[in-house]
């Protein structure tokens, strides 16, 4: 289950998608329609905060590929006094885009709740300023220049490398969530990169933080509709958007609040809540699926297979993982071992085999037929198998129910 804070937001998976709107304070942004003035600023923030955000995202700083470089000065002379007129005259929360921990460290001490870093923490002072402060944090992933990461095998593991180095810098995790960084940051970037990995968007969910939905009116769209025009791309980016959502994005950072508002709470609708359920100190959770019952025996039929066999081999065919949390190490060990005499397995803290007494998270994956036999055997065994057993099958037995939709 995600959950986490931007700010003072609770943004996850039992909240309703965020949005940030997004006002460029640079006139270089590729989007026009996004930059504002130090006297439109404050009007557009609060039109914004009216259509529906939760939160503003101030930028003075472009980071369109070919723009010029902005000094550190002239950031300051953007920036600031929009932020202050912001915080002074509305009750939204406010996010600052800038790579400068000196920018950071100023605006949350002005009172910013955020720091959207796109450079990924490039400035070794940035995680511990936002630390110093107890704030939240959006890191983008980066490595050398923003956005230069091509497709998710090299994404996530660089994510998890910054939330690490973040977490020992002070951060809290709780107040962390990630960016994939859509867009065309440097000229190796496609749009087929950005469409792998808007299609990959689930992937993002093993970091365990809330997920950061960054794809309004950028190039990607513009190049697959034909249209170079980014005032003319408000559809595509409201598909995009929907189907980051629908995949599991928590916060959307979009130039248009209001048009995006009816498209994310549907693909929210439709996404539903996760398959979990709670036994006493025992909660469950189905984490990924692969493989329905009546789907796979409609393919079987296709193919002549035996009508005898055809229960064993949809059971066998369909995998699941599930996390289970709560659980002592005997409890853990002893999973662990029953799935493995059934030929799936699980995976349990290396502490469990010293016995820790602090309670064990344990992920459990295997077939449909290899779980169903799991929970069979452990409603007969000590401890709190027997509640465990009931969280599992309720989780599994919500991955279809009407009331994740709810």
């Amino acid at each position: 289950m995600i959950q986490g804070m931007v700010g003072k937001v609770q943004a996850g998976d039992l909240q309703p998608v965020r949005l940030m709107g997004v006002i460029n304070l640079s006139r270089e942004s590729f989007y026009k329609g996004s930059v504002a003035g130090p006297d439109e600023a404050l009007t557009l923030a609060q039109a914004m905060q009216e259509e529906g955000a939760d939160l503003i995202d101030l930028g003075a700083v472009s980071t369109a590929p070919g723009s010029p470089a902005v000094g550190e000065a002239l950031e300051r002379e953007r920036l600031f006094p929009v932020l202050k007129e912001v915080l002074d005259n509305l009750e939204i929360e406010v996010s600052v885009d800038t790579q400068r921990a000196g920018i950071a460290d100023d605006a949350i001490k002005l009172g910013a709740g955020c720091i959207n870093d796109v450079s990924g923490l490039q400035d070794p002072g940035m995680a511990r300023t936002v630390a110093n402060y107890d704030g939240s944090l959006i890191i983008m992933a980066s490595r050398q220049r923003p956005g230069d990461l091509l497709n998710l095998d090299q994404i996530i593991p660089r994510l998890g490398e910054r939330l690490r180095y973040a977490v020992e810098e002070g951060v809290s995790l709780s107040k962390i969530s990630v960016d994939p960084g859509v867009g065309k940051w440097i000229p190796e970037k496609t749009p087929a990169h950005d469409l792998a990995i808007l299609d990959g968007f689930q992937r993002l969910r093993s970091l365990d933080r809330p997920i950061v939905a960054a794809l309004s009116r950028k190039s990607f769209i513009g190049a697959t509709l034909g249209l170079p025009d980014p005032f003319q791309r408000l559809g595509g980016s409201l598909a995009a958007t929907a189907i980051a959502v629908y995949l599991g994005a928590h916060l959307v950072r979009t130039h248009d609040v209001s048009a995006s508002l009816d498209a994310v709470r549907m693909a929210q609708a439709i996404r539903g809540r996760p398959a979990k359920a709670k036994d006493d100190a025992i909660d469950a959770e189905v984490l990924g699926y692969l493989g329905r019952g009546e789907d796979l025996a409609q393919t079987f039929r296709r193919t002549q297979v035996d009508e005898s066999g055809m229960g064993i081999l949809c059971k066998k065919s369909s995998f699941r993982i599930l996390a289970v949390r709560g659980l002592s190490s005997m409890e853990a060990l002893i999973i662990k071992q029953e799935m493995l005499a059934r030929g799936g397995d699980a995976a349990i803290p290396r502490l469990a085999l010293r016995c820790d007494p602090r309670p064990e998270d344990v992920l459990i994956f295997g077939t449909v037929s290899q779980i169903a036999g799991l929970v069979k055997n452990l409603k007969g065994q000590p401890f709190r198998l027997s509640q465990v057993a009931s969280a599992m099958q309720d989780a599994l037995d919500r991955l279809d129910s009407p009331e994740r939709y709810r």
